[in-house]
């Protein structure tokens, strides 16, 4: 792949100088994401960090990426990514929020469809069908989030919807073996629509105070941490699970609904973590 990008990408033109694909911050930044979500997601099936299976690449991956923020620091803005924009705080504070975004709403994308498997009994089609409403809730809230970021800033906005997060994911910590799917699809309008209303405005902020050519280090940036984000949740995620899988006295429904209403706390826990950055997002409007 690298090999790849660096014959057929064009370089890119600034001023009178021609600046040519960072080969080496490629060959260091690409194998480093992969290795770290390769082994994030061998966690669950590893039921655990501790297995050479997850350390080797995460070590290995982490190690590569230590190595790149230092090359890249040293380069510029000429590296393949501007670390140095990290400098700034409306960057770095979405960032994190892309990052805990990432990882609430991937590992709602694990949990409900194994609860309707598992609890309810339900075919892998009739599961995908009734994860539906959270389409519903993404469209309700994106154009009216976007609105509401030009006329009051994005850190109202972007706690709101955390809060609406919260407030749609509590419904799921009381599941039970009969928990009506009206019930269901109304919490998971609920969640969505908080969950839309937060990316919007975050993406927005990234890119307050910064110029036109250092958006597109920007957003390559916020991409990565919303990815590992999502990979790092859905880990955690499935360790939490199978603990209170093996907590479970009475294999019944009933039984393993609680073990998905203790791992949904814990989703909550994450949302609400998402709290203490969103304080910090500037409070200019875009």
């Amino acid at each position: 792949m690298p090999l790849l990008t660096a014959q057929r990408l064009p370089n890119e033109e600034r001023g009178t100088r021609t600046l040519r694909l960072d080969l080496p911050g490629l060959m260091l930044l690409s194998p480093a994401i992969v290795l770290i979500i390769y082994g994030l997601g061998e966690v669950s099936s590893n039921h655990g960090f501790g297995h050479a299976t997850v350390l080797v690449p995460v070590i290995a991956g982490l190690a590569l990426l230590a190595v790149f923020v230092v090359y890249a620091f040293r380069k510029g803005n000429e590296a393949l990514l501007d670390v140095r924009l990290f400098r700034v705080r409306s960057l770095t504070v979405s960032a994190t929020l892309l990052f805990l975004s990432g990882l609430t709403t991937y590992e709602a994308m694990l949990l409900l469809p194994l609860y309707f498997q598992q609890v309810r009994g339900e075919s892998v089609l009739i599961s995908g069908l009734l994860l539906v409403p959270q389409g519903v809730g993404m469209l309700l809230t994106r154009s009216l989030a976007g609105k509401l970021t030009d006329q009051i800033g994005s850190r109202p906005v972007v706690l709101v919807g955390t809060l609406l997060t919260i407030l749609g994911t509590w419904p799921l910590t009381q599941l039970s073996a009969d928990t009506s799917y009206y019930y269901l699809s109304a919490a998971l309008i609920v969640r969505v629509a908080g969950l839309g209303t937060v990316f919007l405005p975050v993406m927005a902020s990234a890119y307050i105070g910064l110029s036109s050519k250092q958006i597109p280090h920007a957003s390559s940036s916020t991409r990565i941490m919303q990815q590992i984000g999502g990979a790092f949740g859905v880990s955690v995620i499935a360790i939490i699970l199978q603990n209170e899988f093996n907590s479970v006295i009475s294999h019944d429904p009933a039984a393993v609904a609680v073990a998905f209403d203790h791992t949904f706390i814990w989703s909550i826990a994450f949302s609400t973590l998402a709290l203490i950055p969103a304080a910090f997002l500037p409070r200019i409007k875009r």
